[in-house]
């Protein structure tokens, strides 16, 4: 490996000629210069310098180093520069990753607006459920999570986290259009959906443990009639008036669907998005953009509000 510092000695010579002149110049010794020289020409395995007098002429070899060094020495200002930036907060590399939803509905949006508001930073973003993404952050493969209230978040004060709120995300039902329940601006979880179909994720899934743990705390279990893995497999069969769901604002805001309409639930339980970190990292400017996001997200409307059908 060749020291840049080397190449910078290299590079004096070439404008000095002379040993005793370029180490006036670096206020070091001619013998140092004339050790350094050397070690570079054994570095890169080939003389660099013809004497001729009192003079040190450069060999084509040096010349064709010279010309990479350049290359190098404006790599290395870039470098420094960037890390000023970077300092600054105007800079900056980072891997974040997210379940699906979070993906479509916060974190594209946001990097969308941060393409022009702070063209210095990269973003590389992968789908990471909330069950991976503590151990995506502790090995490094991640440097912000987003994930959900769960079993699966970091303790509060851990020490080794730390926990950035972005928005409380409530779950709505979601009804055919011709149910009984669409034509009221909101329901109630336990007098109004205790008895109805259910469409839901399999147990153990984040959107069946916050929704069964939900209806539980009001007194009944959920008749889930139809299991899926998708949000839209779900809006799916409620539009074919096959059963009801309760999904996250997040799941149902992105989808469009025919004749199904979305109702504020009373008692409906809340999830809690978050950007998880490495204990001392700075989320910014990632997540005041996703809070920018959270803030509009659509809500249910007192009027009938139907995906995919104008009101």
């Amino acid at each position: 490996m060749i020291d840049v510092r080397r190449l910078q000695l290299l590079q004096a010579l070439d404008k000095h000629h002379t040993v005793a002149a370029t180490a006036e110049a670096l206020h070091v010794t001619p013998s140092a210069i004339s050790q350094q020289l050397a070690a570079l020409a054994k570095d890169a395995g080939v003389a660099l310098v013809e004497r001729s007098g009192r003079r040190f002429l450069l060999t084509g070899a040096a010349r064709v180093l010279l010309d990479h060094a350049q290359v190098i020495f404006a790599e290395m200002e870039r470098a420094q520069s960037d890390l000023v930036r970077y300092t600054e907060g105007s800079l900056g590399v980072v891997r974040v990753g997210s379940f699906a939803t979070g993906i479509s509905d916060l974190i594209a949006p946001a990097l969308a607006g941060l393409r022009r508001t702070d063209p210095g930073w990269r973003f590389s973003v992968v789908q990471a459920e909330p069950e991976e993404s503590t151990e995506l952050l502790r090995t490094g493969d991640l440097d912000i999570a987003v994930t959900m209230s769960s079993v699966h978040l970091p303790p509060k004060g851990s020490g080794e986290f730390q926990l950035h709120p972005i928005m409380v995300e409530p779950l709505d039902a979601v009804l055919a259009y011709d149910h009984p329940l669409a034509a009221y601006a909101e329901v109630d979880l336990a007098a109004d959906l205790s008895d109805e179909d259910w469409v839901m994720s399999a147990p153990g899934t984040a959107w069946f443990d916050c929704v069964s743990a939900a209806c539980h705390q009001t007194g009944f279990q959920p008749r889930v009639v139809h299991t899926v893995d998708e949000f839209s497999a779900a809006l799916a069969l409620v539009s074919a008036g096959l059963g009801m769901a309760l999904m996250p604002r997040l799941a149902w805001s992105g989808l469009t669907a025919s004749n199904v309409v979305v109702r504020s639930v009373r008692g409906a339980p809340r999830r809690h998005i978050v950007a998880v970190t490495r204990s001392g990292a700075d989320p910014e400017p990632l997540l005041s953009a996703m809070r920018k996001a959270a803030s509009k997200v659509p809500v249910p409307s007192v009027s009938p509000m139907i995906l995919g059908v104008a009101t």
